[in-house]
């Protein structure tokens, strides 16, 4: 029987109750939205005990369906103010679903810092005290030698004790490295409910029984076939994320200069191939790595140091280009360290590498200099003069040093695909209910549609609408990103991912499923915004990308307001 686990951090207590039937058949995305938009204010403090902090495994996960361990973790954003989700790979999603969980509900706020396990016993509530302050490596650690190796670990760092915007939540991969659930802030709230860790243990429990087991096993075979033969697995297995570096900056569109270039000089030195060559010729390094049981991609790596020593595991696109090209550092080396630095803090790269390209804007630091990053980074923590306002985040660091340029949506940072050249990204960018998240829809040339030109002004109001209500469906099932990107091109693999969707909630399920779904998942994140007081008027890019051209290609973003108006409608 599916559960949902509601904690109460003042008084410790918890209660286990069959899932109501307004939550039933989600989980994922949809789930953490619909809780949040059913039992939190609009108006609460998002640090406040009457916000909600709510963990939930896809509607796929602990199935053999590959790929479908993302966790989400959903909340009142203290960063945007908004309904928010983030989602990292991991072990969790598949414990969670192990125990029979569809979700936990952390209620109000603790007094003194906690450690919070889950087992098929119920749920213990053990003192943090003497992980205070400590990172999230330490945390790691301190939780497998008092729980066992067996255990899965969701934890903060510093950043979420010090309900720093920019704070993340790591939740361990099987192997024990963090995965950082990194938009939003999220670890901030988790930070103000005093919890530092909560710890899953799946020792005993079977793996959800299935609806349709016949069904399940053709359609999961059929996906995973088709998803393994795509070219973008190859291409993931032996260089991961940071294969698009190259690409990207070829096209013009990667984030350089606090968004004022398109193109990276140094992008060579921090491409995937470099990184590829780099790990073959370390000790311990790894180019291959799973984030989360039963993935077939294998996108992560492990980066280590030319001694051997592991500097952080997975060195990712979005940080490369948030806080290498963005920065004007072409350091591979510093870049891993400045990641290696946020992951133990808790801390999310995209917005720290955004805060420290306009902090580099207001001449706090000079452009391309990678050791005064680093160094800024790691005195977030110790609260050095102007550190401590890089973990609040891009916005919040824009505003302090009175810098004009700078690109966020709802106080989110964009990421690293300029919407002066892919304008369907930035009108997802625009438009999220999430703030700008390119992980809502990334809308990218594909040789499956050809006819789809992402720099033209018109058209993309459609190609966004359909990215964001694909992938708000995607979170909820909890599949991996790049998974769900091949049925984009055979509409026979979305068809498989659909029945296997189906044989485990035991529905039939129509060939819009998916999009119907997607829409659902919108329509109640955008009510909750609505409430909270936000309107079209701020679903808009930053003006400077209306009214610079971008140095190498000549454009500016010149969707309309009436196109962006268009997407959700």
């Amino acid at each position: 029987m599916v559960k949902l686990l509601r904690i109460r951090l003042d008084t410790k207590e918890y209660s286990l109750n069959k899932t109501d039937d307004k939550y039933r058949n989600l989980g994922g995305r949809g789930l953490t939205s619909r809780i949040i938009a059913q039992e939190v204010s609009p108006d609460c403090d998002p640090l406040g005990p009457a916000n909600k902090l709510v963990f939930s495994p896809g509607i796929l996960a602990g199935s053999t369906v590959p790929n479908s361990g993302r966790l989400s973790i959903g909340s009142k954003s203290p960063l945007t103010q908004t309904i928010k989700e983030a989602n990292a790979g991991g072990a969790a999603a598949h414990k969670l679903a192990r125990l029979g969980l569809q979700a936990i509900v952390l209620e109000g706020s603790g007094a003194a810092w906690s450690v919070v396990k889950i087992d098929n016993n119920g749920v213990t509530f053990d003192s943090a005290e003497s992980l205070e302050m400590k990172g999230i490596n330490a945390t790691i650690d301190y939780c497998r030698e008092l729980y066992g190796d067996k255990c899965c670990v969701i934890a903060i760092g510093q950043g979420g004790e010090l309900c720093l915007g920019a704070a993340a939540i790591a939740v361990t991969s099987p192997d024990h490295f963090p995965r950082m659930a990194g938009r939003g802030g999220l670890g901030a709230v988790m930070g103000a409910k005093k919890v530092k860790a909560i710890v899953v243990d799946d020792t005993g429990c079977m793996a959800p029984r299935l609806k349709n087991p016949a069904l399940f096993s053709q359609s999961v075979k059929a996906f995973t076939q088709g998803i393994t033969a795509h070219p973008l697995a190859q291409g993931l297995n032996r260089f991961g994320t940071p294969l698009l570096i190259g690409m990207i900056n070829e096209m013009g569109a990667l984030t350089t200069k606090n968004y004022s270039l398109g193109k990276f000089a140094g992008a060579e030195k921090i491409s995937g191939e470099c990184i590829a060559d780099l790990l073959d010729a370390r000790t311990g390094g790894e180019t291959s790595h799973r984030c989360m049981t039963g993935c077939v991609m294998s996108c992560s790596n492990i980066y280590t140091d030319p001694q051997g020593k592991v500097i952080v595991s997975g060195l990712e696109y979005e940080t490369l280009a948030l806080m290498g090209a963005n920065c004007m550092i072409d350091d591979v080396d510093i870049i891993a360290r400045m990641n290696g630095v946020c992951n133990d803090y808790g801390l999310d790269t995209m917005d720290v590498g955004g805060a420290i390209g306009v902090a580099m804007e207001a001449n706090l630091l000079s452009w391309g200099d990678g050791p005064a990053a680093l160094r800024m980074v790691e005195d977030i923590v110790c609260n050095t003069k102007n550190a401590r306002m890089i973990g609040h985040g891009c916005r919040y660091t824009g505003e302090k040093l009175g810098v004009n340029r700078i690109p966020h949506v709802k106080g989110q940072c964009l990421a690293g695909y300029d919407p002066r050249v892919l304008k369907g990204t930035g009108t997802t960018y625009a438009t999220s209910p999430m703030g700008a998240d390119h992980t809502c829809g990334n809308a990218m040339p594909s040789p499956a549609n050809p006819a789809y030109d992402p720099s033209a002004p018109k058209g993309q109001a459609p190609v966004s609408q359909f990215l964001q209500r694909y992938f708000a469906a995607i979170d909820t099932l909890g599949l991996c990103l790049f998974a769900a990107l091949p049925p984009l091109d055979n509409p026979d693999l979305q068809k498989h991912l659909i029945d296997c969707a189906g044989a485990v909630l035991d529905e039939s399920l129509e060939e819009q499923y998916l999009m119907r779904l997607g829409k659902m998942v919108l329509d109640e994140e955008r009510k909750f915004n609505l409430a909270v007081g936000f309107t079209e008027k701020d679903d808009r890019l930053p003006e400077f990308f209306r009214t610079e051209h971008l140095e190498q290609k000549g454009s500016k973003f010149d969707v309309t307001d009436e196109e962006l108006d268009s997407v959700h409608r």
